[in-house]
């Protein structure tokens, strides 16, 4: 199954509008008349690496985006929500906003890069996955210190590579010893708290090792193809992947994003052989899109503003097959 260009246009086209980038460049979460989206710094940065990747006729939007983020820092050295910021958000702000300046975009303030590796570092020394105040469940994927913080690597050795910055990388090092033994038989737990695995946590997990590896930063291979054949092992029979899983019964339905990343994850570590995997991934995702935009999942009407980047980078893979430098 083929990714037309036209969708891809529409995508290109959708992620830019008016209705998903504000004047003021801050990035919303989905797109729906009855319910509204809310400004994400997080998607921000996805937004950053993504338009990064189609090229110079996006440099507008993304200085503006850029402007945003800046703007969207805490005194901390964050990004967040709601008065928290997090370590994973300020990642895939710290990775977005590294990708635009190295393809020549202006940052509003070149400090911003700086602080934000270093609230990330803190965050890591700290063995935590937020800073400020929270009421929410400990054991809830998004802010434990958990699988998902795996994927901070992706920030950490892009900024540690683009400023020379000397020696091993402790934080990295430390996430690995940490966060690694949640892998249990092919799945990432949540954390320590959960025996359940929250699919979209366990594609970040293994977004983090494709990176070390690529980057030559340690032997992650059987990790990896074990985690991709939980994936397929778990593939639903329209074609998408489970939100939620405790290895023996799916718990959730299926979402575009954890999808999306599977379907990246097998483009990435064998394309001929989960072929039919890829396949089926890309015919339910291509079902999720309208206009170049992809919903959340089949029930929702949220036009998702991340699900269609990681959509959109999904099916060009399962065409051309991917690179881990361009994980998004």
């Amino acid at each position: 199954m083929t990714v037309a260009g036209g969708t891809v246009a529409n995508s290109v086209e959708w992620l830019q509008s008016a209705g998903v980038v504000r004047p003021d460049g801050r990035v919303l979460s989905w797109v729906n008349p009855d319910r509204p989206g809310y400004a994400y710094p997080e998607i921000a940065g996805y937004l950053l690496s993504y338009l990064t990747w189609e090229g110079a006729s996006t440099v507008e939007t993304r200085n503006r985006v850029a402007s945003g983020l800046a703007a969207d820092m805490s005194a901390r050295g964050g990004v967040g929500r709601w008065g928290i910021d997090y370590a994973f958000d300020s990642a895939v702000a710290l990775t977005g906003l590294l990708r635009h300046e190295r393809a020549g975009g202006q940052l509003s303030a070149a400090e911003m890069v700086d602080r934000l590796y270093a609230f990330i570092v803190r965050c890591v020394a700290e063995r935590t996955a937020y800073v400020g105040a929270s009421d929410t469940d400990p054991s809830h994927w998004s802010v434990s210190y958990g699988s998902h913080l795996l994927k901070l690597v992706i920030a950490l050795t892009a900024y540690e590579g683009s400023r020379a910055v000397p020696g091993h990388s402790a934080p990295v090092a430390q996430l690995v010893e940490d966060l690694v033994p949640l892998y249990d038989d092919g799945r990432f737990k949540v954390n320590d708290l959960s025996g359940e695995t929250y699919t979209h946590s366990h594609c970040y997990a293994v977004e983090g090792l494709l990176t070390l590896e690529g980057r030559g930063l340690g032997e992650f291979r059987s990790l990896i193809n074990g985690a991709a054949d939980w994936l397929a092992h778990i593939q639903l029979e329209d074609g998408g992947v489970p939100s939620r899983h405790d290895g023996t019964f799916a718990l959730g339905g299926p979402h575009t994003d954890c999808t999306a990343q599977a379907v990246r994850i097998w483009a990435l570590v064998d394309r001929e052989r989960y072929a039919t995997e890829i396949s089926r991934g890309a015919a339910f995702l291509h079902e999720m899109e309208k206009g170049g935009a992809f919903r959340y999942r089949p029930d929702s009407d949220d036009m998702n503003t991340w699900a269609t980047m990681f959509a959109v980078q999904a099916l060009r893979w399962a065409d051309d097959g991917g690179d881990w430098q361009w994980i998004i």
